[in-house]
């Protein structure tokens, strides 16, 4: 079984949605944005118990009870998959099954109906549990008890009887017991398997003897009811539902992903949660390592970095859902994305995005927008560096009507106009409907004439960031009254000057000046016109 698509409609938490699933789904968006609510739709469709339903879905989830509160999902199977029989569609020579949940409010307002069953079936019957355990889902939420909560029920029940006669003969047959665990060649290699997930995921070396198989008591009939699995590490042993909540995530998708055959889609909400930075890592190739279908929900770079750019779905606050097309970047546009969306996750969620070609004009635009009360962040726009003119293309792409669609500004020096200018197939004067601003030359000769020539050399003077000796053709040209705009810009803008110069200047730009810097102050009007 693998999921293709996902459909939802009339819930109070989500906005009507249609999404397609590709070898994955990595679902990203600002808190509240509805990552979680698809997540616990799927879960129900998928995966929760005909009796669990009433209770997790009431009608208060139906945004107009009028309607039915809809979940759906196509799934493709076997042709001949012996749990859902004529349900199962054949289209291109692929084998699809469409399953449904409807939940209808009754006339008294506040009771439900509610079916599951595979669409276009001869007898559109609700589904049996054997047909969900088919599915093969597995549900990792970010409360992931690790079923700790059934333990402590049958704990509590024999803690309260009084054993104290048996408790010797228990003990006697416990040990002998757990010698016949520790030296079992089965359950000897299934601790070497579980340990070698664990090294995968985690950091260390973990041995099959690091891993200990703990009885219970136990029923004659039932001999390994009630076993746990507990972690044996620096000489102490704990429950893995003992562990901290990231690392019981990790543990419950290292044992499901591959070792259960059973497990064929999992879903996993913020399973980065709790995790130091290393972990996370591990977690996200891990993650796109195994052989199922991941379903995640996720504001970690890391876990976004493994996955194709066009597996990446994007949810914002106010419902809408943005998927990019199918292979819509190149491989070395995905190479840019991998090496970028490792350490800022914030564009694909932003109300718009400013590309410049270079971290002084990103030091520069910040503060301009900063001293003149514009706050990017305020505005929820975020500011990138493209490394360069000649990346400027793949942000297009990346944030373009077929990508992530987030409008996108671009700010770049005079000498880029005639290549961005024909990528839009515009001329020079048009660049500004495209929302591409151009610096007159660049931004060095535009914040040298806003400060003025003396100023701005008295400035890198004083600043302590250049020796005298670096300086002595400006301070010559000024005492021959030769010293003009475009000589300090040329020594601001040769590349071992210019992060010194705009550091040792920003204290200057006052928002008088800022608003002298022509192409910055005529870009930040129009991104934060409409807020």
């Amino acid at each position: 079984m693998r999921l293709t698509s996902v459909a939802i409609r009339n819930h109070t938490r989500v906005a009507d949605l249609y999404i397609e699933v590709r070898r994955h789904l990595v679902l990203v968006g600002t808190n509240d944005s509805g990552k979680t609510s698809i997540l616990r739709c799927l879960d129900l469709l998928l995966g929760a118990s005909q009796g669990a339903l009433y209770t997790s879905i009431t009608a208060d989830d139906v945004r107009d009870r009028a309607r039915p509160f809809v979940i759906e999902a196509q799934l493709e199977c076997a042709a001949n998959d012996p749990h859902f029989g004529r349900a199962v569609r054949q289209s291109g020579g692929v084998s699809t099954l469409t399953l449904r949940l409807e939940a209808r409010v009754e006339a008294d307002g506040e009771s439900l109906v509610i079916r599951r069953y595979a669409a276009g079936a001869w007898h559109e019957t609700d589904l049996l549990q054997s047909q969900i355990d088919a599915i093969g889902w597995t549900y990792i939420a970010d409360d992931q008890s690790f079923g700790r909560a059934h333990q402590s029920f049958i704990d509590g029940l024999l803690a309260a009887q009084d054993l104290q006669q048996e408790r010797k003969t228990l003990a006697e047959v416990d040990r002998a017991y757990a010698r016949v665990l520790e030296e079992s060649q089965p359950l000897l290699e299934l601790r070497r398997r579980i340990a070698a997930q664990l090294t995968a995921a985690l950091p260390g070396d973990y041995q099959q003897n690091n891993l200990v198989f703990v009885p219970a008591a136990r029923d004659s009939s039932s001999p390994l009811a009630g076993l746990r699995l507990q972690l044996r590490k620096n000489g102490e042993q704990r429950d893995l539902g003992d562990q901290s909540g990231g690392l019981r995530a990790v543990y419950a998708l290292a044992l499901v992903d591959d070792l259960d055959e059973r497990t064929r889609i999992i879903g996993l909400d913020e399973p980065e949660a709790h995790l130091h930075p290393t972990s996370q890592r591990n977690l996200a190739r891990l993650l796109a390592r195994g052989d199922s279908q991941k379903i995640i929900a996720t504001h970690s770079p890391d876990i976004i970095g493994e996955f194709e750019p066009d597996q990446i779905v994007v949810m914002h606050s106010g419902g809408q859902v943005v998927q990019p097309q199918r292979d819509f970047l190149s491989e070395d546009d995905k190479l840019l994305l991998h090496m970028w969306v490792r350490d800022r996750l914030e564009p694909l969620t932003a109300d718009r995005v400013i590309v410049v070609e270079g971290i002084t004009d990103r030091v520069l635009v910040e503060h301009c927008a900063d001293v003149t009360k514009r706050n990017l962040d305020a505005y929820g726009i975020v500011l990138l560096e493209a490394g360069g003119c000649g990346d400027m293309p793949a942000w297009r792409r990346m944030f373009g009507e077929h990508g992530f669609q987030v409008p996108l500004a671009q700010l770049i020096d005079a000498d880029a106009v005639p290549e961005i200018a024909g990528q839009y197939h515009v001329r020079a004067d048009q660049l500004a409907a495209e929302h591409v601003w151009v610096s007159q030359p660049d931004l060095e000769g535009e914040y040298v004439r806003a400060l003025g020539a003396e100023r701005t050399l008295q400035a890198l003077e004083h600043s302590g960031a250049f020796r005298a000796s670096e300086l002595k053709a400006l301070c010559t040209a000024r005492a021959n009254g030769a010293l003009d705009c475009e000589s300090v810009a040329a020594f601001c803008r040769v590349r071992t000057n210019k992060t010194r110069a705009v550091i040792a200047l920003l204290p200057h730009i006052t928002a008088k000046v800022a608003r002298r810097i022509e192409s910055v102050d005529l870009m930040l009007n129009a991104v934060t016109r409409n807020r």
